[in-house]
């Protein structure tokens, strides 16, 4: 069994500090947010709703096997947000951030956001989603640390709709937060947090993981493996 998070939190046999890792969607936001995000874009951008049947395509063919998660991703940001400069970008970003801020946050994420800020511990936030708007929810929700998907910009400083490195999900989020804080697992005892069952690897690399209103697979590894389940709506 895996120790309880209270218990390994609470170890003060182990001089290190601790760092909590939080995934963002349906994690810390009640739902996912790439989608929502876009459509904030195309709701500035009405025109750009024509591409929704050659998006719609692209999903099927990504259900179908035919193309990754990844290459899904980079058509969707490519038809709706390519050409669009930092700035532009930047603007949305804030604009939607600031709105679920306010009204798509988990109250149990909040409550647990703050109760490891107020013991003085290293809060990372680890996303599949892009970037640019993940920066701003790290920023707002007071993170030491963001490890999201990477976008591409070209020498004009526009979105190109194509994706730096991998998608940061599943495998590919724990290669990431392996990368980019090398020193965290030798010098923190880590906690970590998430929705859904592809975040597995890494709540297992975690000295502590909690499992938030799990998917019917995360709760069926939790059960197996002694993770702790919480409820963050009440």
């Amino acid at each position: 069994m895996r120790q309880g998070t209270e218990h390994a939190i609470g170890d003060h046999s182990d001089p290190r500090r601790v760092a909590a890792l939080f995934d963002l969607d349906r994690t810390i936001t009640r739902q996912g947010t790439f989608t929502p995000f876009l459509m904030t874009v195309v709701r500035k951008h009405p025109a750009k709703a024509l591409h929704a049947v050659p998006i719609a395509v692209a999903a099927v063919r990504y259900r179908l096997g035919l193309i990754s998660r990844k290459r899904l991703k980079e058509i969707m940001l490519k038809r709706v947000l390519g050409g669009l400069d930092r700035q532009e970008v930047s603007a949305y970003a804030a604009a939607f951030v600031a709105d679920w801020c306010r009204s798509g946050l988990r109250p149990g994420a909040r409550r647990a956001l703050a109760d490891h800020k107020a013991a003085g511990h290293l809060l990372v936030l680890a996303t599949a989603s892009m970037d640019f708007y993940a920066e701003e929810f790290g920023q707002k929700l007071g993170f030491d640390a963001v490890v999201a998907t990477k976008s591409v910009w070209d020498e004009n400083g526009r979105l190109s709709g194509l994706i730096d490195g991998e998608n940061c999900y599943g495998d590919a989020k724990l290669r990431a937060i392996q990368q980019a804080l090398p020193r965290l697992r030798r010098e923190f005892r880590l906690i970590s947090y998430s929705d859904h069952h592809t975040d597995a690897p890494l709540l297992r690399w975690t000295d502590a993981a909690v499992a938030i209103e799990p998917t019917r697979k995360l709760r069926a590894i939790a059960d197996a493996e002694g993770f702790e389940t919480q409820d963050w709506d009440r």
